[in-house]
């Protein structure tokens, strides 16, 4: 009896485990989400959109924030804003609102897959420098090419450390306190400037803060721009060229063009007029430059005319006028040292100071 009982919990105990089998449902394999290394690192886009070797770059934070020098043909833009990662993309939420997408190829590789002023769609950026790239993070030292020099100079100093550990000679320790530059960073890739603009700071600087090799500037055309030790520019004659510029071992070309806003139609002098509806047709303000250094501003006032006489020079794409004498007609003219007109584009003036009728904001054309 006792058998039969444990033949029968043994059948039972088997149908159980069969029927367990039977109905059990297989459970699907985990899908693996690509995990991808950016923080910390910068891109440089391979593809050189414009001719002029300065390519695009972009620079990922480990705080989740972004700066992306674009560059396009008359410069450099910045633009800054939050990046974050979904998979295979990377989606830049920039400062003013829009989105800038990336397909992440792998740690080292993205595709572009917006349209910018100086990147396409489809262009590549990757971790390696390209040269020309001349607008750098401030805290670039995380990027993976600082990092990258870092380690380097490390091993080298770890490598200086054990052989002089295994070997009784003295090495020369190496001076405290040097900085070596990792970098050059412009405010423009192109600059450009009118003729008379003096000791124009172009903001050309090293990297990072603190940096102790010492920067040389060279204008390799003087008859062009001159620009002293310390990056400040002199616009001298109209024309184009290149400035270097080199610290330790990095080196930056810029561009630099001298325009002529004297005499802008090549007569060697000028005549713009201000359509002031304060003023009686035929009496309207206006301002002439003999292209010699020379001015005349004509003013109606209220029941008469005056006229401003001095000299004038073009300083960061102003017309600075140095007022030498006054007459008035029949009217009173205000007592001013100096006129200045900003050089809004090739036929358009906007007076920055006030006089009788004309005030400031005021727009003068070429006639």
């Amino acid at each position: 009896m006792k058998k039969k009982i444990i033949v029968l919990l043994m059948m039972v105990l088997c149908l159980m485990t069969c029927l367990s089998a039977c109905t059990k449902k297989e459970e699907p394999e985990p899908v693996v989400q690509p995990s991808f290394e950016l923080a910390g690192k910068t891109y440089f886009n391979t593809v050189d959109n414009y001719g002029h070797e300065d390519h695009s770059k972009l620079w990922l934070g480990k705080d989740g924030t972004f700066v992306m020098a674009d560059s396009y043909a008359d410069g450099v833009k910045d633009i800054t804003g939050k990046w974050t990662l979904s998979e295979d993309v990377l989606t830049l939420e920039t400062d003013g609102g829009n989105k800038i997408i990336f397909e992440v190829k792998d740690d080292d590789t993205l595709t572009l897959k917006s349209s910018l002023d100086g990147s396409k769609s489809d262009d590549s950026f990757s971790t390696t420098e390209v040269k020309g790239s001349s607008v750098t993070p401030k805290d670039s030292g995380s990027s993976s090419s600082s990092s990258s020099d870092s380690s380097s100079t490390e091993s080298k100093s770890d490598s200086k450390t054990d052989s002089s550990s295994s070997s009784s000679t003295t090495t020369e320790p190496e001076k405290k306190g040097d900085v070596p530059c990792t970098g050059i960073t412009s405010l423009y890739h192109n600059y450009w400037s009118y003729e008379g603009t003096k000791n124009w700071d172009l903001e050309i600087k090293a990297q990072p803060e603190g940096c102790t090799d010492k920067m040389y500037f060279k204008s390799n055309d003087e008859s062009v721009v001159k620009i002293d030790d310390q990056g400040r520019a002199t616009a001298v004659g109209v024309g184009k060229t290149t400035i270097d510029v080199t610290c330790g071992s990095k080196k930056l070309t810029v561009g630099y063009e001298v325009k002529d806003k004297a005499a802008p139609e090549g007569s060697g002098a000028s005549k713009w007029v201000c359509k002031n509806p304060n003023a009686a047709e035929g009496c309207w303000p206006n301002v002439s430059f003999d292209g010699k250094g020379n001015f005349v501003i004509e003013e109606n006032g209220f029941s008469g005319m005056g006229y401003y006489y001095g000299t004038y020079e073009i300083v960061d794409g102003r017309y600075h006028c140095y007022v030498s004498s006054i007459k008035a007609e029949r009217c009173s003219m205000p007592d001013v040292s100096e006129i200045i007109f900003k050089i809004v584009d090739e036929k358009t003036l906007k007076l920055k100071t006030g006089l009788q009728m004309s005030q400031n904001g005021d727009l003068f054309y070429l006639e």
